[in-house]
């Protein structure tokens, strides 16, 4: 019998290492449209794995391409699997395990549609296009659950059979309000109203937004929490011109831009900010307990999409006065942040928006103007 080791690396970056598909790490990438995939044979598609600083254990990303006109052989997977459209239109097939195919709910979709797939379901990616591929973003809590579970095997090949899902699982998402349980979701205390559901059409469009004044820069959100399940995110819309408030929260958050024009900056409190420019179809992660902003520099208001980790992962502050010091206010922040905003905003021919009474009180200078 062969002595035993202490392990240092987590299960999940074992079983990834393991496909021999392109591994994305560092702070961001700057396009999933066009970043090189490799061959998944067991998946029948190309493929890539993305794992920035700041997922490490928590949460997957993965990106795969179904080829135009084509559909992939279907796949099982024992936990709830978030899916953002990259790019292209097509249609997905969803059973549970031990259900037949011909029986499976169809449900199409394209660019920028948000949904999720049950866990212990099959799902098939078809393209429905026959002149571009289709690619799509995969968010688990795979790496969580490995750990947990040290074997692949039961979440890939697991003979469990769930319960029939309840028909809600599949209907159009709708409004709820009066959440205070979700406060989790906006990291404050309060009423919160959220979306319930499972597909979203168009991210890029969604328009059903709240004010979120909380974070500057005029920002409106929605909240979304996916049908039977512990997965949820939230968009963020924030005009042009203009900067949100610097913040911190807990590892594991994905951030996908649906559209717009600017750059976001990370740093651990005390040191230099490393920058992430952004566009459509760019992904980052703010690391573990890391400060981030996020800056507009387009002449149209600009989206970013947040895939939350698993809720005990979020890392809000309960009291008030340890939340203060998660979020640093314009007056407080350093004379370079804004500094910076207006050098880049110039290169382009623009000008900065934001009010001057932001930078003398923490109060809504939006709600003033």
């Amino acid at each position: 019998m062969s002595e035993p080791s202490l392990r240092t690396n987590f299960v999940y970056d074992e079983w990834m290492e393991a496909q021999q598909l392109p591994i994305y790490r560092g702070h961001f990438v700057p396009d999933m449209r066009t970043i090189k995939l490799g061959r998944w044979e067991q998946r029948g598609c190309d493929a890539a794995f993305v794992q920035l600083s700041g997922q490490e254990g928590v949460s997957e990303a993965r990106i795969s391409e179904v080829p135009p006109g084509e559909t992939l052989p279907p796949y099982q997977l024992a936990v709830d699997e978030m899916i953002y459209v990259i790019s292209g239109s097509g249609a997905t097939n969803v059973w549970p395990n031990g259900e037949r195919p011909d029986d499976a709910h169809q449900f199409e979709w394209s660019d920028k549609a948000l949904f999720l797939i049950p866990g212990n379901h099959y799902r098939r990616f078809s393209n429905l296009a026959g002149d571009r591929p289709v690619r799509l973003l995969h968010y688990t809590y795979l790496p969580l659950a490995m750990s947990i579970v040290p074997d692949p095997d039961f979440f890939f090949d697991n003979p469990y059979r769930p319960k029939p899902a309840e028909a809600s699982v599949f209907s159009d998402a709708k409004l709820i309000t009066g959440g205070q349980g979700l406060r989790w979701i906006s990291g404050r205390k309060g009423d919160v109203a959220y979306w319930y559901g499972n597909f979203f059409p168009d991210m890029s469009a969604w328009s059903r937004l709240d004010s979120n004044a909380a974070r500057g820069a005029g920002g409106r959100s929605v909240r979304i929490q996916f049908a039977n399940s512990d997965m949820s995110c939230h968009m963020s819309v924030f005009d042009a011109m203009t900067y949100k408030k610097a913040h911190r929260h807990g590892p594991g958050r994905v951030i996908v831009i649906p559209n717009g024009e600017g750059y976001s900056t990370l740093w651990l409190e005390g040191q230099q900010p490393y920058v992430v420019p952004w566009q459509e179809a760019a992904l980052f992660v703010p690391p573990d307990r890391w400060f981030h902003q996020h800056f507009n520099l387009g002449a149209e208001p600009a989206r970013y999409l947040a895939l939350h980790p698993p809720m005990q992962f979020h890392g809000y502050a309960e009291r008030e006065e340890d939340r203060k010091r998660d979020q640093i206010e314009y007056p407080d922040e350093r004379p370079e942040v804004r500094e910076r905003f207006e050098r880049e905003l110039a290169k382009r021919g623009l000008r900065s928006v934001m009010p001057e009474e932001a930078y003398a009180s923490s109060k809504d200078a939006w709600a003033a103007s």
